[in-house]
């Protein structure tokens, strides 16, 4: 059973926050870019943070899991 400190939880929801904006700007970007090397560009930035969020995702505890 992983054990997060409250210290610990606080860092993550934040990184959380901030791959979710990242991800958010990125693809605002690419949907007013009219040029099409910086919307590919911006799409895959946007994309990568998605995926960096999912992996954050996967480390919130579990409802067995405790915070101390």
């Amino acid at each position: 059973m992983d054990v997060l400190t409250q210290v610990e939880l606080h860092q993550l929801e934040e990184l959380l926050r901030s791959e979710h904006a990242a991800a958010a700007k990125f693809r605002m970007y690419a949907d007013y870019s009219s040029d099409q090397g910086v919307k590919k560009l911006c799409e895959q930035l946007a994309d990568r943070h998605r995926e960096h969020f999912i992996a954050l995702m996967r480390q919130l505890p579990k409802s067995d899991t405790r915070i101390q």
